[in-house]
């Protein structure tokens, strides 16, 4: 299979970027149905050269800009970077006067032999003749015209991409989902669960479904279908947090302590009313300040019955509740209610710059008033994270009906 320089290095970056050791490379082009011509040290010293590689090889800021460019100044990024590639400045002056004689039309000399490769993988010469963008480069004549990125679109459980794309949406892509072929990205489960692990594991952004979900859309230029979108937020994943548990014996101090700004600072993961989970290295300080306020905290562990070994306490999910709402009650009095059970609720939320409430369902940890306001911070179960609600932003479905049938039962008991 024939491939261009800007695909043989988009493949080697992204299998840097996921960690793949070098020396396996060879077998995802293998994979991939195509073959790494020359060897992948020439292009690591090519993407090194270009500053798309650090001294680590691992990809730089710089691919993202080089990846937006037009393909012939791609190519001519990467030419350059071919002739300063030499350490001996001998060999650097005979690189450039190869590509004189090859801009002249004049004879080559048997020392070029040797070079022609590096140029015929560059994209610059095919069977010793300059090529389209060895004449843009070289010659200068005029870049052709580059056709418009077809949209990609899905076609049995594969999301398909037409090449010539533009690099940069599958650059962003390939953080999560791995092609199967050149352009075809599987969407079975296994593949969605391991664009999971991807996500959870620090690639993406702490919301990574929904940024899988809005590169595939800027792809396919239309919304993503409802049951795709289904399977990637169910993906199930865990997230291990390391820190320490504090343990407060009255559920009214943690909201108190979170009214002061540098107390919120430290207590920003709440795990339920009465426990917070802090950073190992914030600890020590944390609890002077707390001495400070008249809070002593001791270390103890919960024993079995026998005595021998210590219980470790854990935050588990639960499922969502089927409280109904009474009639009269408000929703602040339904999360109190919610709160004080543990209990997953779902709710409509009214999300700034929004046009229609989105649907969330949360576990409420902790209420509280910061000002005129009042914030209900939740374990969202939508987006795997603790979130912070605004309350006269949360709407319960089924509350109007509820309120409207109260009132109507009370106009006939008039």
């Amino acid at each position: 299979m024939l491939i261009s320089p800007t695909f043989t290095i988009f493949t080697i970056l992204t299998e840097l970027r996921r960690g793949t050791p070098p020396n396996k490379i060879w077998q995802v082009f293998q994979r991939l149905g195509a073959r790494l011509v020359p060897r992948l040290p020439f292009w690591l010293h090519i993407c090194q050269e270009a500053g798309l590689l650090n001294r680590s090889a691992h990809p730089t800021s710089h691919v993202r800009t080089w990846l937006t460019l037009p393909a012939h100044v791609q190519a001519s990024r990467l030419l350059e970077a071919w002739q300063r590639l030499p350490r001996n400045k001998k060999d650097r002056i005979a690189r450039q006067a190869l590509l004189r004689r090859l801009k002249e039309s004049a004879p080559l000399k048997p020392r070029d032999q040797r070079e022609l490769p590096g140029l015929q993988a560059l994209g610059i010469l095919q069977k010793g003749k300059l090529t389209a963008w060895g004449r843009v480069i070289l010659l200068g004549e005029p870049a052709p015209t580059p056709a418009p990125a077809k949209p990609w679109y899905i076609k049995s459980n594969h999301l398909v991409i037409t090449f010539s794309p533009d690099w940069l949406p599958l650059w962003d892509l390939e953080k999560y989902l791995r092609p199967a072929s050149p352009g075809r990205y599987p969407l079975q489960t296994a593949d969605l669960r391991r664009a999971a692990q991807r996500g959870v594991a620090g690639n993406g952004p702490e919301d990574w479904e929904q940024d899988l979900i809005r590169i595939i859309e800027s792809g396919l230029k239309v919304p993503i279908p409802a049951g795709l979108r289904a399977a990637i937020l169910g993906q199930p994943a865990i997230q291990v947090s390391e820190g320490v548990i504090l343990e407060f014996s009255n559920p009214a101090e943690l909201p108190h302590l979170r009214r002061s700004t540098l107390m919120r600072k430290h207590f920003e993961r709440i795990l339920s009313q009465r426990h917070a989970s802090i950073r190992s290295q914030d600890a020590p300080r944390l609890l002077r300040l707390l001495e400070g306020r008249g809070l002593y905290a001791c270390y103890h562990e919960e024993s079995r019955g026998d005595g021998q070994f210590p219980d470790r306490r854990t935050h588990f999910y639960r499922s969502p509740g089927s409280i109904p709402m009474k009639n009269g009650q408000t929703v602040p009095g339904l999360l109190d209610e919610y709160l004080r059970l543990q209990m997953a609720l779902d709710i409509l939320y009214h999300a700034p710059g929004c046009a229609r409430p989105e649907p969330r369902r949360i576990t409420p940890l902790l209420v509280e008033k910061r000002g005129e306001q009042v914030y209900v911070t939740a374990y969202c179960h939508t987006r795997r994270a603790q979130r912070t609600f605004r309350l006269d932003r949360i709407e319960v479905p089924g509350e109007k009906q509820t309120n409207h049938q109260g009132h109507e039962e009370s106009q006939r008991n008039t």
